[in-house]
């Protein structure tokens, strides 16, 4: 099993990135919000997902490598094609559409819209995913925003950084996440509940 990769880019494509691993060329798949941030002409490491999938008919087997700069990046596209309906290629269109963060806190809040925005994610199988996936996303920890700034790595400042991604004016986030945190003195909630309680209070 090949848990990362760790090499110098040679090419970035539409859809991978070629890791040159002491001579030895990878070719990676990887979704646009990984290539987008990768280095060019520059050492790298990846957090791999190794897949195997044989055509039943002519018995043939496809070998394919899929990369991510963050191991929750990797999880997430786990739990993805855990999920009845969605390929390897749905999940990575997922992850091309929107950050990591984005998609984890849509599923927890059960934003279906962004999900059927996906090509090949209709009304069933975006409710799909949302429903096996809540739960086993509500302990796991939220993916970063790519190395932008969110402000500190706080549960407040992780979750406005969700709301805002998610589309939320920072100002009216800001606010309700204030009174969330004023109404629960003493406790801070997980940035989990935190967005959904914030929401809540828009």
């Amino acid at each position: 099993m090949i848990d990362s990769l760790n090499g110098d880019v040679l090419e970035i494509g539409v859809d991978h990135v070629v890791l040159d691993c002491h001579g030895v060329g990878y070719l990676v798949n990887a979704p646009a919000t990984t290539l987008s941030r990768l280095p060019k002409q520059q050492k790298v490491r990846l957090y791999v997902h190794y897949s195997v999938s044989v055509d039943v008919r002519s018995g043939s087997s496809d070998h394919r490598l899929f990369g991510f700069l963050d191991k929750d990046d990797r999880q997430l596209f786990r739990r993805l094609i855990d999920v009845q309906g969605v390929s390897a290629t749905i999940g990575m269109m997922i992850m091309s559409a929107r950050s990591a963060q984005e998609v984890h806190t849509a599923i927890l809040v059960g934003d279906e819209s962004m999900l059927k925005g996906v090509k090949g994610i209709g009304p069933k199988l975006a409710q799909r995913i949302i429903t096996e996936l809540q739960g086993k996303l509500a302990g796991a920890p939220l993916p970063s925003s790519g190395g932008l700034p969110t402000g500190g790595n706080t549960p407040k400042a992780e979750a406005l950084s969700a709301l805002t991604s998610l589309g939320v004016d920072r100002l009216k986030a800001e606010r309700a996440l204030n009174a969330v945190l004023q109404d629960r003195a003493g406790e801070t909630p997980a940035v989990e509940e935190l967005i959904k309680l914030t929401l809540k209070n828009l």
